[in-house]
C-alpha cells in the first residue's frame, strides 16, 4: 500500500479560521474557469537569476517552502488557491503577502507565471508553476512528483512539444478548487491527489486501457474514492472525455483493481465529470449516451464549478435521459469543541 504523503493527507489541512478570499452570497454569473474562444498561454519573460539554491533556502521562512510544497503537489495554481492552501495549514499570511512572494520567487526564478489571455487582452487570469530551481527546493522537501505533476524545463516542453494548453491549465486549476472546497466545506475525507493515476499495480507500458488519471481525487473513507473529471468546452474535450470514460469502465471492471491498486483502495472508485455550468453538463451527458457510454450499472455523476465557490455540500448530482438531476450531498466532517474531546 502506497504511504499518505504529508502534502496529501487532511489531516495537515483542518485550519480553517480565515477569510476564504470569495464571497459565498455573491455567486458569478460566468465560472471564472471556462473556455474561452481564441484564448493562448502566455509565460512571463524574466531574466537569468543565478542566486543558489541554499542561499535562498537560508532566507526562506515556513510560508516560503509551504508555497513551493504547494505548487510541486498542485501543478498549476492562482494566487488565491496559494493562499487558500497555506492558510489552510495553519500558516499567518495575508493575500498581498502571497502576491509579493510571488514576484520574489519570480525574480529568483523558482516559479514561472502563465497569463492566460485572449491574444487582444491587455491581460488576464494568473497562474503560476515550479521553475527549475523552485523544483528542487519541492524536491529536498518531500514532496512526491509522477507524471502528472512532473517538472519540465521550458526547453524540455520545446523538444516533446509538451506546452499546455489553456484548457489543460484550466483543468487542473478546477480539479484544485473542488480539493480546495471540499476543505473549506469541511468534507469528511481522508486524502486528495491532484492528476494522479488510478490503476492495478501493474509494469508500464499499460497497453489494456485500465488506467485513468483525472484532475483530481477525493478519498472520503475506506469505501468511498471520488474522481473528478474536469472538462471544458473545447473543440476535442468530448472525444477526450468518451475515451476517458471507456476507460474507466475498464478499470472498475477489472478484478486486478481490487487485488492490488497503486494506492491500496479497497473500493473501485465513482467517477464525476465536472462541467463549466449544467447546461455543459447536460451536453456532455447526452453525447456519453449517443456513444452508450451511460449504464444503469455504473452511474456517472455530474457537478459544476460554481458549486465550489459557494459553502455547501451539496455539490453532485446524477442526470436522467431528460436531464433531470438527483442531487447527492458530500458528507460533513464532525468537529469537536475542546470540552467535548476533554469529555
Amino acid at each position: 500500500m502506497k504511504k499518505t504523503e504529508k502534502f496529501n493527507d487532511i489531516v495537515n489541512y483542518s485550519d480553517r479560521a480565515f477569510d476564504y478570499g470569495f464571497r459565498a452570497d455573491h455567486v458569478p454569473e460566468t465560472p471564472v474557469y471556462a473556455a474561452r474562444e481564441g484564448e493562448e498561454v502566455f509565460i512571463t519573460a524574466l531574466p537569468y537569476n543565478g542566486t543558489p539554491i541554499e542561499e535562498i533556502e537560508d532566507l526562506f521562512d515556513a510560508v516560503d517552502f509551504a508555497m513551493v510544497e504547494e505548487l510541486g503537489r498542485s501543478r498549476y495554481l492562482s494566487s488565491l488557491q496559494i493562499y487558500q492552501y497555506v492558510r489552510l495549514r495553519g500558516l499567518t499570511v495575508q493575500r498581498q503577502g502571497i502576491r509579493n512572494r510571488l514576484n520574489k520567487m519570480k525574480k529568483l526564478r523558482l516559479i514561472r507565471e502563465y497569463d492566460l489571455k485572449v491574444p487582444e487582452a491587455e491581460s488576464g487570469l494568473k497562474a503560476y508553476d515550479l521553475d527549475y530551481k523552485g523544483f528542487q527546493i519541492a524536491l529536498h522537501r518531500g514532496v512526491l512528483f509522477h507524471k502528472g505533476n512532473r517538472y519540465l524545463s521550458n526547453k524540455k516542453k520545446q523538444e516533446l512539444d509538451k506546452f499546455d494548453t489553456s484548457e489543460d491549465i484550466k483543468r487542473i486549476l478546477v480539479g484544485n478548487m473542488i480539493v480546495l472546497a471540499s476543505l473549506m466545506n469541511n468534507v469528511s475525507c481522508k486524502r486528495f491527489g491532484i492528476m494522479e493515476t488510478m490503476r492495478p499495480t501493474q509494469e508500464f507500458p499499460i497497453t489494456d486501457g485500465c488506467i485513468i488519471r483525472t484532475a483530481a481525487n477525493i478519498q472520503l473513507d475506506e469505501e468511498s474514492i471520488l474522481l473528478y473529471e474536469v472538462v471544458r468546452s473545447g473543440p476535442h474535450a468530448m472525444r477526450k472525455l468518451a475515451d476517458k470514460v471507456s476507460r474507466y469502465y475498464t478499470l472498475i471492471n477489472d478484478t486486478r483493481y481490487l487485488e492490488n491498486n497503486y494506492y491500496g483502495y479497497k473500493a473501485v472508485p465513482q467517477l464525476i465529470i465536472c462541467g463549466e455550468c449544467y447546461d455543459h453538463c447536460v451536453k456532455i451527458d447526452q453525447y456519453l449516451r449517443s456513444r452508450n457510454l451511460i449504464n444503469n450499472t455504473d452511474s456517472l455523476l455530474y457537478t459544476e464549478d460554481l458549486f465550489y465557490v459557494r459553502r455547501t455540500l451539496q455539490t453532485l448530482y446524477e442526470l436522467d435521459e431528460t436531464g433531470k438531476r438527483t442531487w447527492y450531498s458530500l458528507p460533513e466532517r464532525k468537529v469537536f469543541t475542546d470540552m467535548e474531546k476533554i469529555a
